[in-house]
Parts: C-alpha cells; sequence; structure tokens
C-alpha cells in the first residue's frame, strides 16, 4: 500500500518538477504530506492489529495450557 502511494507521489512529483509550475508544485507537496500521513496511519494500524494478535495468541495458550493441566491433574 505504501508503495503503491509513493508511486504515486513520485509521479506527480516529476510532472511538478518538469512544468516548474507553482500551483502544481504546491498540490505536489500537499499530495506529499498527505501520503506520509496516510502511510503512518497505515503502518500504526497494521502494528495494532499485529500486537492485538499477539495478545489474543498467548491468551488462547495459556487457556489450552490451563486445560491441558486440568486434564491431567483429573487423569492422576
Amino acid at each position: 500500500m505504501e508503495e503503491i502511494l509513493l508511486g504515486i507521489v513520485g509521479g506527480v512529483v516529476i510532472v511538478a518538477a518538469a512544468t516548474k509550475s507553482k500551483v502544481l508544485r504546491g498540490a505536489a507537496k500537499k499530495l506529499i504530506k498527505t501520503s506520509y500521513a496516510a502511510a503512518g496511519a497505515v503502518s500504526a494500524g497494521a502494528a495494532a492489529t499485529v500486537e492485538s494478535a499477539k495478545d489474543l495468541m498467548a491468551e488462547s495458550k495459556a487457556e489450552f495450557e490451563a486445560a491441558q493441566a486440568a486434564k491431567a491433574e483429573a487423569a492422576s
């Protein structure tokens, strides 16, 4: 996702540099800033999702191990 956004931004920057239009350069700068913000939001969201998945896996493992220990104790 980030690569796509940066590719689009790169294309706009090349056009802006070639034409040297102040209006187009301003729009390109705004697009670049927006792309950085979007990439940051995507990265933060992905990090939060990974952290949630790790927490869920740890909880599941602890519950599974507790259930296995209870079965082993009941069998004794």
